[in-house]
């Protein structure tokens, strides 16, 4: 098996005592040193209103990291279909392929997100029961060419060749999206750094019922995983605690709040419950010195022969964050003689 590409996940995160513009900023110079590193791509999440997240508009965000790169891919993991026209959002992709080329990726994401209020204020009624991936198919529909309802419309601006083209991945997190993924001929981005759970199930089936389309000749495997990289044990775990105090607060006492500072939160205290949930949490994430790190992420990697691993970090310190990933790619990029994109003339 060939070593497999490193990619970036931001979701833009806001550490407490700072504004969500300078954490949107934040993001831009992580990209630049993610394109210094040799990390292959470089994605941004969407997420609407939550104090500790600051990445809404995927879209912007992808223009405004392009802009200041010239190697790196840059991409949404993803748009939220549900609350969007299938046939704008075919449009916002084209056109930034037609300003970047071969370097946009566009990540589908089949759920509506977790804040229901804001879903509503986006556009509820998109949200009304429907076939699974309806809104999806509409926009590959788009993104091939139109749609048979209106024969005359098309998404503009048309492509002249592959290169003004989105790269188009189907996210997920269950045997359901991996089969639509396969089905469609896509590649397939298993967000493990939600709920990885399903993995195993999950890649199997996409490998399963995998059929070759223009978009994807062979099936292509992209897992995320929550990753800290730090020079001791001791240091990852220390920084580790801003995200998982926040993991507390959001998902299990329903607090949305900003990310706090590991010393803020050393004297926390968690009920014995959220005490298992973290515990789980840290099962399923690589957090340790780098050696180590690099190690379980070779092993996981080999584990489920996927082609690209994209790692999502977070720390209530932007420098910490920056070091994390300059610790694995000393490892996995740099110190294997690579850089990130060999080959891209066959991947996508």
């Amino acid at each position: 098996m060939t070593r497999p590409l490193l990619n970036m996940l931001c979701q833009s995160p806001v550490r407490a005592g700072q504004t969500a513009v300078d954490a949107v900023n934040e993001t831009v110079d992580l990209a630049r040193h993610g394109e210094r590193l040799g990390y292959h791509r470089f994605w941004v999440a969407e997420h609407h209103s939550d104090p500790g997240l600051a990445s809404a508009s995927p879209e912007i965000l992808i223009a405004r990291i392009a802009s200041v790169t010239q190697r790196l891919r840059v991409g949404a993991g993803g748009v939220l279909l549900p609350h969007y026209s299938a046939f704008k959002v075919a449009e916002q992709f084209r056109l930034l392929a037609a300003l970047f080329g071969d370097r946009i990726d566009l990540g589908l994401g089949r759920a509506g997100g977790t804040e229901h209020q804001a879903a509503a204020a986006l556009r509820s009624e998109l949200l009304q029961p429907g076939p699974p991936f309806r809104h999806a198919d509409e926009l590959l529909g788009w993104l091939n060419g139109g749609d048979a309802r209106w024969p005359s419309t098309f998404a503009s601006p048309p492509p002249t060749g592959a290169e003004s083209a989105p790269h188009v991945w189907a996210l997920g997190t269950s045997p359901t999206s991996a089969r639509y993924a396969a089905e469609r001929g896509l590649p397939y981005a298993f967000g493990g750094f939600i709920d990885p759970r399903h993995a195993e199930a999950a890649l199997a089936t996409y490998h399963q019922h995998f059929r070759p389309s223009a978009r994807c000749q062979r099936p292509r495997v992209n897992l995320g995983w929550f990753v800290i990289a730090a020079e001791t044990d001791d240091d990852a775990r220390t920084l580790a605690r801003s995200s998982e105090h926040w993991f507390v607060q959001s998902f299990l006492r329903g607090v949305a709040e900003p990310f706090q500072q590991p010393a803020d939160v050393a004297s926390a205290r968690y009920s014995p419950q959220e005490e298992m949930a973290l515990a789980w949490r840290r099962s399923v994430s690589i957090i340790g010195a780098a050696d180590r790190v690099a190690e379980q992420l070779s092993d996981l990697a080999r584990r489920w022969a996927v082609d690209e691993l994209t790692l999502v970090t977070i720390t209530a310190d932007h420098a910490a964050r920056v070091a994390s990933y300059e610790l694995i790619a000393e490892r996995l990029i740099a110190g294997a003689g690579l850089q990130a994109g060999v080959g891209s003339a066959t991947t996508t």
